[in-house]
């Protein structure tokens, strides 16, 4: 069963976006002019004609030099009675500070190199402490910067948590580039949507998307992430996951030749995070069943919507049997591309996959024989 996301009523939802990016001196922190122009499209994406927000309840405070700036806003939200929804969002420096606590960047910022906070800077924990005390039924931070997977855990406690990378990681941008890797991510799923996602896109559909997206995007070279972004991070609260933050522009396409498309090179990028690489040398075992899955449905709805054989169909037939096969089921590799030889010899036997797809058949079948057991005469 899947839960349906639940959208919280305009007028009874706050945000505050926050965006740190001009850097004053003495403060050595690199420039980062994203930062602002992501708090302020992600507000608007929010706030417009398909987000949960109400534009004239979304504040974004742009280049903070005092933490009162960012808590002040927020502790008037917090203290509103009868909130389905308190958000909070920071785009900028993460810095580390007393027992390597993330501290959010202010304009004049330095990092720390005594032990202690940053000064000036934002403890995360003052951020979550004050949501803590607002009678909000949900309370939700999504926090794009380095190391912001330190708000996981005792800091954040009782906060619906959305990071752009773990612990000890590093938020990518691209140069020159006017949103961050995360947030412009974010923002492209909100505007492009999920052609086989819900109504509306909650909080755990937007996550999944951007664990299997970030990695998969060409990230730019820093020597710590050759190929992709960071996978996100995330803490839900209860039900938190099913807030929904905007509609999904994408619903009602899955069975239509665009949805299709998209969802096929959804599952390639899935597909590459089933295969070893410099970041994950061993992939994560849950890909595997969760890839087999997608490519399962896809075949389903192409079959009946484009044929059995037309092109995309048989491709993504072959990927299906091909990753079923590696999930551990030789045998039903072996069954589904056998189905598929026979179909392509009687029916189209000049087909240009047809001799590959004869070999995936011959190499299932080998393994499917020596999966079995021994006979015993």
């Amino acid at each position: 069963m899947t839960w349906a996301t639940w959208r919280p009523a305009p007028d009874a939802a706050c945000a505050l976006l926050v965006g740190t990016g001009r850097h004053v001196r003495p403060s050595p922190l690199p420039l980062m002019p994203q930062a602002v122009t992501s708090a302020r499209a992600l507000g608007a994406a929010l706030s417009g004609d398909r987000g949960v927000l109400d534009a004239r309840r979304t504040t974004v405070v742009a280049e903070p030099a005092d933490a009162r700036q960012v808590l002040d806003p927020l502790r008037r939200m917090a203290r509103e009675p009868g909130l389905d929804l308190l958000l909070f969002f920071y785009c900028g420096h993460g810095l580390l500070g007393r027992d390597d606590r993330l501290c959010l960047a202010l304009t004049p910022s330095a990092q720390s190199g005594g032990g202690g906070d940053p000064s000036p800077s934002l403890p995360f924990a003052e951020v979550a402490g004050l949501m803590r005390e607002s009678p909000a039924r949900h309370k939700v931070a999504i926090l794009d910067c380095c190391f912001s997977g330190r708000a996981l855990g005792p800091d954040g406690h009782g906060v619906h948590l959305l990071t752009a990378c773990g612990r000890t990681q590093k938020a990518l941008f691209p140069p020159g580039g006017t949103l961050t890797g995360f947030t412009g991510e974010l923002l492209r799923i909100l505007d492009e949507g999920i052609p086989d996602g819900p109504r509306d896109l909650g909080l755990l559909d937007l996550h999944d998307r951007l664990a299997v997206v970030l990695p998969t995007t060409p990230a730019p070279p820093t020597g710590l992430f050759p190929t992709g972004y960071p996978a996100p991070h995330q803490q839900t609260v209860d039900g938190s996951g099913h807030i929904a933050l905007a509609g999904n522009p994408a619903h009602g396409t899955r069975r239509t030749p665009a949805g299709l498309r998209a969802r096929g090179a959804f599952a390639q990028r899935l597909r590459k995070l089933t295969e070893p690489s410099p970041d994950t040398p061993v992939p994560d075992p849950a890909r595997l069943p969760q890839l087999v899955h997608v490519l399962a449905d896809l075949v389903q709805d192409s079959t009946e919507l484009l044929g059995p054989l037309d092109d995309f169909t048989v491709d993504a037939r072959r990927n299906h049997a091909a990753v079923t096969g590696a999930a551990g089921s030789p045998g039903q590799a072996a069954t589904l591309l056998s189905a598929l030889v026979d179909a392509l010899r009687a029916r189209s036997p000049g087909h240009r996959a047809l001799p590959g797809t004869e070999r995936a058949l011959a190499h299932w079948s080998r393994e499917r024989d020596l999966a079995r057991p021994p006979h015993r005469a």
